[in-house]
């Protein structure tokens, strides 16, 4: 069973931490450092006053790093039920966790207990920039990308996390996300592109 754990930064990116405000990094978690700093570089990518939305949050590593990415006035809803749903760990109570590791951003984040859909449909307006990392099973990343993608900007981001291994998101993506992409990379387990 996988386990959270510190990603391995490199000199050069501890480097990079460290100019980011980061002086340890001590948030175990599933994302690499290289995906990490990814995020970063691609919320970055923004403009200012963008809306970004992370569904599946967890205990806040890529939350930190894609809300230190934002320009100002942007705006990141982290979607979460906090209660560890789907994880390999079984459940537990996230949330106060989560809160102490995004507090450097806080003022960036808008923290949503609920499940994705349920979300979506209570959310007005469009986004930017959507990170899906929830249950991976094929249904809910379909619906986690039913309900979200339509919401996308034109040349908006989508990011798409365990690309490596969930059967479930990989047939996602190929099926739903690519055939409405302008342009899409990726690294060994995380998937991005630009919608039409």
């Amino acid at each position: 069973m996988a386990q959270a754990k510190i990603p391995k930064f490199s000199k050069f990116q501890r480097v990079k931490l460290i100019t980011l405000g980061i002086l340890k990094w001590k948030i175990p978690t599933y994302t690499t450092a290289k995906e990490l700093l990814q995020l970063y570089r691609l919320a970055n990518s923004l403009k200012r006053n963008s809306i970004a939305v992370e569904i599946g949050s967890y205990i806040g590593a890529s939350s930190l790093m894609i809300a230190k990415g934002l320009r100002r006035k942007s705006k990141l809803y982290c979607i979460d039920t906090w209660e560890n749903d789907a994880m390999s760990e079984g459940k537990w109570y996230t949330y106060e966790l989560f809160q102490e590791n995004i507090r450097i951003v806080k003022k960036k984040i808008i923290p949503v207990k609920s499940k994705s859909v349920d979300a979506a449909e209570k959310f007005k307006g469009a986004v930017d920039f959507i990170f899906i990392d929830g249950d991976h099973s094929y249904q809910a990343v379909k619906s986690d990308v039913d309900s979200w993608f339509n919401k996308l900007e034109h040349n908006g981001l989508i990011i798409m996390h365990d690309i490596g291994w969930a059967d479930g998101v990989i047939k996602v993506i190929e099926e739903d996300i690519k055939p409405n992409l302008i342009e899409f990379n990726n690294l060994p387990n995380m998937f991005w592109g630009w919608k039409k």
